[in-house]
């Protein structure tokens, strides 16, 4: 019983001074400091650009790696050849995104 009560008291404390500390914490906008559409958009897409680099990076090194290791496989090599097309068309997509943006802004400003 003294355990368990002295277990209470050391959680409820814990919690009390964490709470404390949580109080102290300022959020920044994650989508930048901007507020209209374009700004918005803007970031989301380099966000976007952060991220599909990388992953087209990795996905040109697994093509290549089951074009090497197809031995003479026809139907391994063509899934290796479908990777990277698929690695160079998605990362073309998300450049594309990118001016995406500017043209609805220009469509809309033009009125």
């Amino acid at each position: 019983m003294l355990k368990k009560a002295a277990g209470m008291i050391v959680g409820l404390s814990g919690f009390i001074f964490s709470a404390t500390a949580f109080a102290q914490v300022t959020l920044t906008n994650p989508l930048g400091s901007g507020t209209t559409v374009t700004t918005v958009l803007t970031n989301i897409n380099a966000f976007l650009l952060l991220i599909a680099a990388p992953i087209c990076g990795i996905m040109v090194v697994w093509g290549g790696f089951q074009m090497m290791t197809a031995a003479g496989n026809p139907e391994k090599f063509s899934e290796g050849r479908k990777t990277l097309m698929y690695a160079a068309i998605g990362f073309v997509v998300v450049i594309f995104a990118s001016s995406i943006s500017p043209l609805i802004e220009s469509i809309f400003k033009s009125s």
